[in-house]
C-alpha cells in the first residue's frame, strides 16, 4: 500500500509551499518533470555504442547517462529523458544527467530551462569538460536581447570551443555536426562537405557511431548518394531505436530503390512495435510512427506490395485513438493516413470489389470529417462506375452534392492568430516529443475542402455520362471540368472517349508500375508498339515483388503476349552488394501493432472482499486508477464518468475505480458522488504493484499517478492513457470503447 503522500508532504511542509506545484500526480520537482517519462529506466538492448564519461559516484548512472545520449542520436528523445532522469535518481549530485533532459527537450524551451537550472545549481561540482557542455546551454537559452540566429551561430561556437579544448570527445564532434544541421534553417550550411568531413573524423574513431543518422540528413536533398555507405550502417548501429532504420529510407527512396526503402520502413514499424507492446505506450505516441508506417504503404505500393499496402492501412485504422494525438482530425496520425492510405491502395490497384464490400463497415464508415467523407464518396463512386452501377453511382453523386450544399451553408469564420496551446505531455507524451521533420497542418483549410468536393463532383459527374455512353461532345466537356483527377484516372476515362487525348497524357504519367503499365496500354491501343514496349520494359524491371493477384498483372499478362515476350515478363529482383548486412526482419518485432496482454490486477472492495481480474474474465473492464479521496482532480474525474456510467454498462464495460486508499478510506469518495449510494463504479482499494503494472506510478518520486485503461474480454488491452492530470474526455472514452471492441480480426493475444 502506498505511504500516504499527502500526510507525508504535510508533515515534511506544512505549507506546501516548498515543494513546488503540489497537486496530486505533479512533480515535487517543479512544472518541467510532471511530463515526460515517470517510470523507471531500463538499460536496453541495441543501444548505440558511444563513450561520454561523466564525474558520478554511481557506476550505473553512468550508464544510464551514455544510454541517454545514445538515444539523443537518434532522435529518441522520450527514452533519453527516460535514461536521463535514472542516471539523477541514482545520483542526484550528479550535473549532466540535468542537461541531458535539458537537451532532450531541445524544441521545448520552458522544460528545457527547468532541467537546465538544476543541472546549473550542480555545475561546480562537475569537471571543467562538463561545466563547457553546461555552459553552452546555458548560453544558449540565456534571457538576453539576442535574436534566434546569434544564439543558434553562439552553440556552435560554445561546441567548437569543447571539440578544441578536448579533441578526443567525440561526442563534441557528434553534437557540433547534429548543430550545424539542426540551425541550418537560420545559418544556411556553407558547405556540405566540411560538415561531411567532421563526420568522417566521427567514423574513423568509432565507425559504428550513430552519427551516421547526421549524413544522412546532410545529403537528404542534396546529393542522397554521399549517404549511401551510412544509410547502410545507420540502423545496425542502433538496431533498438525504431527511427535509426527508418532513416535510411530516405536516402534508398531519393535512389529511386523502393525495395530497399521499404526493408528500412518495415524495419522501423516492427521496432516500434515491439517496443510498444512490451513498454505499454500506443502507437501515435511513437515519434514520427504514423509518418513511417504511411510512407511504407506508399513505398509498398511502389513495389506492387498491395496486399502489404492494405494490412497495413486496415492496422492504422484499428489503432487506439486518442483525443490529443490519434483522431481523423489530425491530419498526420494513423486514424488520417490510415484511412487515405487504404483508399489510395484499393484505387491505384483497381481492387472495386474490395473496396465496395469495405465500405460503410468499421474501417470505411461515414464519418462527419468532411474531407475524409469526401474521399470516401468520391472512391465508392470511382468503384460503382467500374463495376457498372450506374444507379448507386447517381446516389453518391447525390450524397455528395448535399455534402457540398452543407459546407456551403456553413457561416465564414475568419481564422484568428493565436498563440498554440502547448501539448499534453504527461507520460504518454512520446507524441509531444521534438520532431525535427516539419509539421503538416492537423486539418485542411476551408477553401481545400471545397477545392476536393468540386474535383470529386467533376469526376464522378464524368463518369455518369461516361456510363450513359452520351454524346462525344459532352463526354470530353464533362472530362474537361475533370482534369483535376489523379492523372493515371484519367487517361484511363481518355481511353474510353478519345484515345489520341489519353495518348498525349500519358506522355507524362509517373514512371512506377502503375503508370508505366497504363502507358504502355495507351501506346498500344494507339498502334505505337516501339513506345509501348519502352514503356512496358519499366514495368518488368519493378514489378519483381508485384502482388500476383492484382487486376495489373492480368493487364500486364495481356502485354506480354500482344509485345511477344515469353518466359515470364517479370525481371528478377536486383541484386546489391551496398544495402548492409541486415538482421531477419521477423527478430525486430511484428509488423502490426496488437494489443498486449493486460496485467493481473486485485485489491478489495469497500466490503473487504478481494476483487481481481479474475471477477471480470470475458468481459471488458474499464480500470480508472485515482490517487485518492483526498485529490479533488480525481473526484472531479469520478464525477464526470458517472452520467455515463449506464452507457458502458449498456456495452457490457465494467467500470472499476482503483485507489491507494485504503479499505476503510474508500467510502470517503462517495460524498462527492451526485448519485444516491456514492458512485456508480466498483471502489477497490488496490496495491502498489498495480499501479506499477499499468504505469500509473512515479518510479522516481514513488507516488501513484492518474490513469485509465481498457482490457477486454479476452484480457488484453486496449487503451491507456497516463498522466500528471485525470482524463477526463469521458464521451471520447465511450465512442473509442465501442470501436474498439467492435473490431474484427483481433482474436491473438500479443505476448509480453
Amino acid at each position: 500500500m502506498f505511504l500516504n503522500r499527502f500526510v507525508r508532504i504535510a508533515a515534511l511542509c506544512p505549507a506546501l509551499a516548498c515543494f513546488g506545484d503540489e497537486t496530486p500526480g505533479h512533480s515535487l520537482h517543479g512544472e518541467a518533470f510532471n511530463e515526460g517519462p515517470r517510470q523507471a529506466a531500463e538499460l536496453m538492448a541495441g543501444m548505440p555504442k558511444i563513450d561520454f564519461p561523466i564525474t558520478t559516484k554511481s557506476p550505473d548512472a553512468q550508464k544510464f547517462f551514455t544510454q541517454g545520449v545514445a538515444q539523443q542520436h537518434g532522435f529518441w528523445y522520450f527514452e533519453a529523458e527516460r535514461s536521463h532522469r535514472q542516471a539523477s535518481a541514482l545520483d542526484p549530485d550528479a550535473a549532466m544527467p540535468f542537461w541531458g533532459m535539458a537537451l532532450a527537450n531541445v524544441n521545448n524551451e520552458k522544460r528545457a530551462k527547468g532541467f537546465l537550472a538544476k543541472a546549473v545549481e550542480r555545475k561546480a561540482k562537475a569537471s571543467k569538460r562538463e561545466q563547457l557542455w553546461i555552459t553552452s546551454l546555458e548560453n544558449f537559452y540565456k534571457d538576453d536581447k539576442r535574436d534566434k540566429k546569434q544564439r543558434q551561430q553562439d552553440y556552435i561556437k560554445d561546441l567548437e570551443a569543447i571539440v578544441q579544448d578536448f579533441p578526443e570527445d567525440i561526442e563534441a564532434k557528434a553534437f557540433l555536426a547534429w548543430k550545424i544541421w539542426d540551425a541550418r534553417s537560420d545559418l544556411p550550411i556553407s558547405s556540405n562537405q566540411a560538415l561531411d568531413a567532421l563526420l568522417d573524423q566521427i567514423f574513423t574513431a568509432n565507425p559504428m557511431h550513430p552519427a551516421h543518422h547526421y549524413r544522412i540528413h546532410l545529403w537528404d536533398d542534396n546529393k542522397p548518394a554521399r549517404a549511401l555507405k551510412s544509410g547502410a550502417l545507420c540502423g545496425q548501429t542502433s538496431p533498438g531505436i525504431a527511427h535509426m532504420w527508418h532513416m535510411p529510407g530516405h536516402t534508398f527512396s531519393k535512389l529511386n530503390r523502393p525495395d530497399d526503402a521499404a526493408w528500412q520502413q518495415e524495419a522501423s514499424t516492427r521496432v516500434d512495435h515491439a517496443y510498444m507492446m512490451k513498454s505499454l505506450v500506443l502507437p501515435d505516441q511513437i515519434h514520427n510512427y504514423a509518418h513511417n508506417e504511411e510512407w511504407l504503404i506508399r513505398t509498398w505500393n511502389d513495389l506492387g506490395r498491395a496486399r502489404d499496402g492494405i494490412n497495413l492501412a486496415k492496422a492504422l485504422i484499428e489503432n487506439p485513438r486518442h483525443p490529443s494525438y490519434n483522431t481523423l482530425d489530425k491530419e498526420r496520425s494513423s486514424a488520417s493516413y490510415g484511412r487515405t492510405r487504404l483508399i489510395e491502395t484499393l484505387l491505384k490497384w483497381e481492387l472495386w470489389t474490395e473496396l465496395l464490400k469495405l465500405n460503410g463497415g468499421p474501417l470505411l464508415e461515414p464519418v462527419v470529417q468532411t474531407s475524409h467523407e469526401v474521399t470516401r464518396l468520391r472512391a465508392v463512386g470511382i468503384a460503382q462506375y467500374a463495376t457498372s452501377q450506374g444507379k448507386e453511382l447517381d446516389k453518391t453523386i447525390a450524397a455528395l452534392e448535399t455534402l457540398e450544399k452543407k459546407e456551403k451553408a456553413k457561416p465564414v469564420v475568419k481564422e484568428e492568430v493565436r498563440k498554440a496551446e502547448p501539448a499534453k505531455k504527461d507520460a504518454k507524451a512520446v507524441a509531444a516529443a521534438p520532431k525535427p521533420e516539419a509539421k503538416k497542418p492537423d486539418a485542411k483549410k476551408p477553401e481545400d475542402k471545397g477545392k476536393a468536393l468540386t474535383e470529386s463532383l467533376a469526376e464522378l459527374r464524368a463518369l455518369k455520362l461516361i456510363l450513359a455512353k452520351a454524346k462525344p461532345a459532352d463526354l470530353k466537356a464533362a472530362l474537361e471540368k475533370a482534369k483535376e483527377t489523379p492523372k493515371p484516372r484519367l487517361v484511363r476515362y481518355w481511353l474510353d472517349v478519345d484515345k489520341t487525348k489519353a495518348a498525349e497524357l500519358a506522355s507524362s504519367l509517373p514512371q512506377d508500375i502503375e503508370g508505366s503499365l497504363l502507358q504502355a496500354r495507351v501506346y498500344q491501343a494507339t498502334g505505337k508498339l516501339d513506345e509501348a514496349k519502352k514503356s512496358f520494359e519499366r514495368v518488368r524491371e519493378k514489378a519483381f515483388a508485384m502482388d500476383t493477384d492484382l487486376p495489373a498483372v492480368k493487364q500486364a499478362d495481356a502485354m506480354a503476349a500482344v509485345l511477344g515476350i515469353k518466359d515470364g515478363w517479370r525481371k528478377p529482383a536486383p541484386v546489391r552488394q551496398d544495402s548492409g548486412t541486415r538482421p531477419t526482419l521477423d527478430s525486430l518485432g511484428p509488423v502490426h501493432w496488437s494489443p498486449p496482454a493486460a496485467s493481473a490486477w486485485a485489491g478489495k472492495g469497500v466490503d473487504g472482499k478481494v476483487v481481481s481480474n479474475n471477477n471480470y474474465t470475458g468481459k471488458p473492464t474499464l480500470l480508472i486508477f485515482y490517487v485518492g479521496h483526498n485529490c479533488t482532480h480525481c473526484m472531479e474525474q469520478l464525477r464526470t464518468f458517472e452520467p455515463l456510467a449506464s452507457e458502458f454498462t449498456k456495452q457490457g464495460i465494467n467500470l472499476i475505480a482503483l485507489s491507494p486508499d485504503s479499505v476503510e478510506e474508500l467510502p470517503k469518495a462517495n460524498k462527492w458522488a451526485k448519485t444516491k449510494g456514492g458512485f456508480p463504479m466498483k471502489l477497490v482499494s488496490a496495491d502498489v504493484a498495480t499501479f506499477r503494472h499499468y504505469r500509473a506510478h512515479d518510479d522516481f518520486e514513488q507516488f501513484p499517478l492518474h490513469a485509465v485503461a481498457l482490457v477486454d474480454a479476452q484480457q488484453r488491452l486496449r487503451w491507456l492513457d497516463v498522466s500528471y492530470q485525470p482524463f477526463k474526455d469521458v464521451k471520447f472514452l465511450m465512442e473509442e470503447s465501442k470501436r474498439l471492441l467492435a473490431l474484427p480480426g483481433m482474436e491473438k493475444v500479443a505476448a509480453r
